[in-house]
């Protein structure tokens, strides 16, 4: 109760002081010049304690930020800034486009309707159709509130958004913020205890000099048990100095109060504190975009990757093949980083699960092609899959931040489990090589468009493998004849054929990882199987690639049927993944 009692007085004193100290900002834009200048990088990697684990303030602030203005920077600044922004000078944005809307027909409705009694909002109403960004001032007008009241009765269309836009009036309070930002740690043999926050040392005795009238009243605060009282105060005195500095728009006074405060919250003790280096390349890793922007790599050596797969160009071939590995050095370098930071392998939910799904597919891509295929027939087709797979894998990461969320969460404590790992990694890894088939899949049905025959591999996937080698024992090499037709020909079986080598081995991983599965859930709900939506849809992806490795068998146009089959395999594959996931309901709703 002392703690509550003490972090409640610290609360109420911050919002006291910044009661006596108005901003001087105005509400259309709450920030001026000052703010691209300011160097917040020694707060950025400042440790935070939230709800278990230790992370930067960067990656808090874009956290907390996620729930205020989604993907959108409030006015161009950095989430960072905008937090402490929010906390120091919270009637700044009372009037500022922050609350990010995701429903489209929730902002049409809500747009509507105060056009409708006031028409000078048209134009700002326009920009938030466009944004979905819109002011908290906006959202109290007296039109508003009946309309949202309705909305939160609808539980299927708009009850979500609804919640959503009061956990960001929520969020953007200052208490709120205040109190998340818990980055005094432990005394010295505590290291599981949680972590204090800044609100139970602000008002020290002797570190607050100078304060308003208005806290002259509040419960005088004791220092921390079991951490150096005099580095509190110099903590206090810090935030002190910060709050003022900042209110002040004084860009010198910030960086000092912020490295001061930085610094010493991190002396209180260091053992607790991870290692400064992972705070550094976790505000980093959260600056550039999770390194998503390698899809631009990824499109590059496709362009040349095609050329050498289709011309059989040598140039195009090694180009393609030495921008697709530094893709992938890229990717792998996102994958690891990500681990590291999180210290946790990266398949707890979507946006790990996409990127590190693509990020298997390339990694067998780049085994098979060095190891066997480079000097097949086979050589440049499944780093074009990979590519191609990889590609729309982080432009989906990159371009629909709101539905792959990238901030690092805790793991769930269901999915801790040895069964899970194998099982999720098994089935993502299957879910990549899926993607490749409906890739070169869709390559072979343009082969057919463009006036190709019906070819097919005659050994089958993986046995067309077994039997390709340099000298073309079932699918010779392209360059062996001048003829123009045959190579076409050739050039249908080599698709099919690696159409059917990734659906075999897709099969295989499918069963295994449903298999696993089962097993995982028996030890976690008590029973293998469930008919949950998502294990049903699961079975039916494996259903339909039993049914295509088995009709290739009777159908008398294998290639075209092996194409198409394998386009719908992916396509339930996507479903499952995607659908199923956001929009209905289910034990694996998690992931």
């Amino acid at each position: 109760m002392i703690g509550i009692g003490r972090s409640l007085s610290g609360i109420l004193a911050v919002l006291l002081l910044l009661a006596s100290n108005p901003p001087a900002a105005t509400a259309a834009d709450p920030v001026e010049d000052w703010a691209q200048t300011i160097d917040l990088e020694p707060l950025g990697a400042m440790a935070v304690h939230v709800q278990g684990r230790i992370k930067s303030f960067g990656s808090h602030a874009n956290t907390v930020m996620d729930s205020v203005s989604g993907p959108r920077l409030v006015a161009g600044r950095s989430p960072s800034f905008t937090y402490l922004d929010m906390l120091f000078r919270p009637d700044a944005y009372r009037d500022a486009d922050c609350i990010y809307i995701k429903n489209k027909l929730v902002r049409n409705i809500l747009a509507t309707a105060m056009e409708g009694t006031d028409p000078g909002l048209a134009p700002r109403m326009e920009v938030f159709r466009k944004t979905g960004l819109v002011s908290p001032d906006l959202l109290d007008r007296p039109e508003v509130g009946p309309i949202l009241k309705r909305m939160e009765s609808d539980l299927i269309r708009t009850a979500k958004q609804v919640d959503a836009i009061n956990a960001a009036r929520t969020v953007m309070s200052p208490a709120f913020l205040l109190d998340r930002l818990r980055v005094i740690p432990p005394a010295e043999g505590e290291t599981d205890a949680p972590w204090n926050g800044l609100s139970e040392i602000m008002f020290l005795p002797g570190s607050a000099t100078g304060i308003d009238p208005q806290l002259a009243g509040l419960p005088e605060q004791q220092p921390i048990a079991g951490i150096d009282p005099e580095l509190q105060r110099r903590a206090a005195i810090a935030w002190r100095e910060l709050v003022n500095a900042w209110t002040a728009e004084d860009r010198s006074g910030v960086e000092a109060a912020s490295a001061t405060l930085a610094r010493t919250v991190r002396e209180m003790n260091p053992s607790a504190y991870p290692p400064e280096a992972r705070l550094d390349w976790e505000n980093w890793y959260f600056e550039a975009d999770q390194l998503t922007r390698g899809w631009l790599i990824y499109m590059a050596s496709i362009v040349f990757l095609l050329l050498g797969v289709v011309y059989r160009w040598r140039w195009a071939m090694l180009t393609g093949m030495l921008v697709f590995l530094a893709a992938f050095g890229v990717q792998t370098f996102a994958v690891g980083l990500r681990w590291w930071i999180s210290g946790r392998w990266p398949n707890s939910n979507m946006f790990e699960a996409v990127t590190t799904a693509s990020w298997f597919g390339v990694l067998c891509a780049v085994l098979l092609e060095l190891a066997w295929l480079r000097r097949t027939s086979f050589r440049g087709l499944l780093p074009l899959g990979a590519g191609v797979t990889a590609m729309v894998a982080l432009m989906t990461a990159h371009f629909l931040p709101v539905y792959l969320n990238p901030n690092i969460s805790n793991m769930m404590p269901v999915l801790h489990d040895v069964w899970l790992y194998i099982h999720t990694n098994v089935i993502i890894f299957s879910y990549a090589l899926i993607f490749m088939a409906a890739v070169t899949a869709t390559l072979y049905l343009a082969y057919r468009l463009f006036g190709g025959r019906a070819v097919y591999a005659r050994a089958g996937g993986a046995g067309a493998l077994v039997l390709t080698g340099p000298d073309g024992h079932t699918l010779a090499d392209l360059e062996e004849t001048p003829d123009v037709a045959r190579r076409r020909d050739r050039f249908g079986e080599i698709l099919d054929g690696s159409t059917m080598l990734l659906m075999e081995v897709s099969f295989v991983l499918l069963w295994a990882g449903i298999v696993m599965g089962a097993i995982w859930a028996d030890h976690s709900w008590g029973r293998p199987w469930g008919w949950d939506p998502k294990e049903v849809f699961a079975l039916n992806t494996f259903v339909i690639f039993a049914i295509l490795v088995h009709v290739r068998l009777k159908a008398r146009d294998k290639g075209l049927w092996t194409a198409i089959l394998a386009v719908i395999g992916c396509g339930v594959m996507l479903f499952n993944w995607i659908v199923i996931n956001f929009v209905i309901s289910g034990l694996h709703s998690y992931a």
